[in-house]
């Protein structure tokens, strides 16, 4: 059973519970069951960067130098037109950040890649896997890795760039919202770590 099918259960077990005539003291704790299950199915589905759908698989791909995570449709016109084109809804959506090429560099930097062809194919710094962040951050702070994971998609899904102040403001009210315990300062050294 997929993501969306477990939502939609769950939803439906909500939808039953709201329709009794007199709701209990257990229905409410049932009824917060099943919204921490369908939150948790919700944070398990991905966007396409390309056309925006939310779906339970994605795959990164990468054509021509360009990398983006896509639903199964994307991927096939993607793979059949031999590049990754942005559709009409996506076009404004986001992609994966890349090194920039040789051909976007300047004329005084490109001589200076070309004497050194070893650093431009070398990588730069491999970026960190998300499992071994959250397991810093929770040696760092002491937040559990369950709640490091739930705090970084707080801050992955900050649509614009923000100060630091706001967007420590913004995260400390998601964790209210969301009902997340964590601690303060545990939180004030989280969130720089995770931006």
């Amino acid at each position: 059973m997929g993501h969306l099918d477990t939502i939609e259960k769950a939803a439906q077990k909500l939808i039953t519970l709201c329709q009794k005539e007199k709701q209990t003291k257990t229905d409410k704790e049932k009824m917060l069951l099943i919204h921490a299950e369908i939150f948790k199915s919700i944070e398990n589905l991905a966007e396409c960067e390309l056309c925006g759908a939310i779906t339970e698989m994605i795959v990164t791909m990468t054509l021509a130098d360009v990398t983006a995570k896509l639903c199964k449709e994307c991927g096939v016109k993607s793979l059949e037109t031999g590049k990754i084109q942005a559709s009409k809804q996506g076009a404004s959506r986001k992609r994966t950040r890349r090194a920039k090429t040789p051909t976007s560099a300047s004329p005084k930097s490109k001589s200076k890649t070309d004497r050194t062809p070893s650093k431009r194919a070398a990588p730069v710094e491999e970026p960190e896997t998300p499992a071994a962040l959250h397991t810093r951050i929770e040696a760092q702070t002491g937040i559990k890795k369950a709640d490091v994971k739930r705090l970084h998609k707080i801050v992955q899904d900050i649509a614009t760039p923000m100060t630091p102040a706001h967007t420590l403001d913004y995260v400390q009210r998601e964790v209210e919202i969301a009902k997340i315990r964590v601690d303060a300062d545990a939180l004030k050294k989280a969130v720089p770590l995770l931006t």
